[in-house]
């Protein structure tokens, strides 16, 4: 089975905001895509970039907005991208925020490589996806990597940098009518990856500041242990983690949401000597281990979120695994709480 890109769902958040502030009807794309809406509490969980594709790729279609990507992009700015956007909102120069993006990316996004070659006086900054990626729905994140690019170096900022020219890897679109500051500037088509090319002396110069607070160094720590997993069973637990709330968890959906078949999913178990069935009990498990120990949270919601439609269905399955109910467990590790 191939690898599964994931990125950090707090990328839906600034394209839900903008949608919605146009009158798009949200809701039913994000079902179309399988998609359920992040929380303040899963903007650092995972999904497959897949999703993410699918669900601009239908809007964008469905609303004739081939231009979505850039509006979603310049709509809340970098710092809306959860721990990741508030980090690389704080780069000093543009030379520190590019060997952040490509020291970091890969705990945020792990289907997109980041990356700088130099060319005489000359600096060519890139942005590739993964292959594995249906090319024809990748349009949207590709505008929208480039805008997020162009607002850590500033430009949506006030700053005066300007690159000398732009290689998109999409096909012709008019820059210069999202960013009347490029409207100058040379822009070509369908490259292998997104390029911005600029002169090397605007690597040290300073960023203008950015209002938006500084990410913490335990919010940090956590970014970093919470990066995609690259084993691919675990890539496999990472999205049915994503997906626990929907109500049709399961082999079907888990291999749609991940733009595979049923039987490669099955078969790829199978040399692990696994059941998808025995993988989704082993995410549940864990995933509400975690849960029961915050002792605030109702068990009836602790059930919704593994996707349970009754809590006795819960409790059921988590006396099988570990012999006491969970009211039980949460006793044994935060206290006699009430609940």
């Amino acid at each position: 089975m191939k690898p599964i890109p994931l990125v950090r769902r707090a990328v839906l958040a600034p394209a839900i905001s903008y949608l919605v502030s146009q009158g798009v009807p949200v809701a039913r794309y994000l079902r179309r895509a399988k998609l359920v809406a992040p929380t303040p509490e899963t903007l650092e969980s995972l999904m497959p970039l897949h999703q993410l594709c699918v669900f601009l790729h239908s809007v964008a279609r469905a609303e004739g907005r081939h231009d979505l990507g850039f509006h979603i992009g310049g709509h809340l700015g970098i710092e809306s991208l959860g721990v990741y956007g508030r980090l690389a909102a704080k780069a000093f120069t543009f030379h520190e925020s590019i060997l952040f993006g490509s020291e970091m990316i890969s705990s945020y996004n792990s289907g997109m490589q980041i990356w700088i070659e130099r060319h005489g006086d000359q600096v060519k900054y890139c942005q590739k996806y993964a292959e594995t990626l249906e090319l024809d729905k990748t349009t949207e994140i590709s505008h929208l990597g480039l805008t997020n690019a162009l607002a850590t170096a500033g430009i949506l900022r006030g700053f005066d940098w300007r690159p000398t020219r732009i290689e998109l890897a999409t096909g012709p679109i008019n820059l210069g009518v999202f960013f009347p500051e490029l409207a100058e500037t040379p822009v070509s088509f369908n490259h292998p990856q997104t390029s911005v090319w600029f002169d090397q002396i605007w690597l040290s110069k300073p960023l203008p500041s950015s209002p938006c607070p500084t990410a913490t160094d335990d919010e940090r720590a956590s970014f970093l242990a919470t990066a995609p997993a690259y084993e691919p069973v675990r890539q496999l637990e990472e999205v049915i983690e994503s997906s626990l709330e929907h109500p049709n968890i399961g082999l079907h959906l888990t291999a749609a949401i991940i733009g595979t078949s049923p039987r490669t999913v099955q078969r790829h178990l199978s040399e692990h000597e696994l059941s998808f069935s025995r993988l989704l009990q082993a995410v549940r498990f864990r995933v509400a281990q975690r849960l029961l120990r915050d002792c605030g949270m109702p068990l009836s919601e602790i059930a919704r979120r593994l996707g349970y439609s009754e809590l006795a269905n819960f409790t059921h399955a988590f006396k099988r695994w570990t012999g006491v109910s969970p009211k039980r467990f949460r006793r044994l590790h935060c206290g006699d709480m009430p609940n």
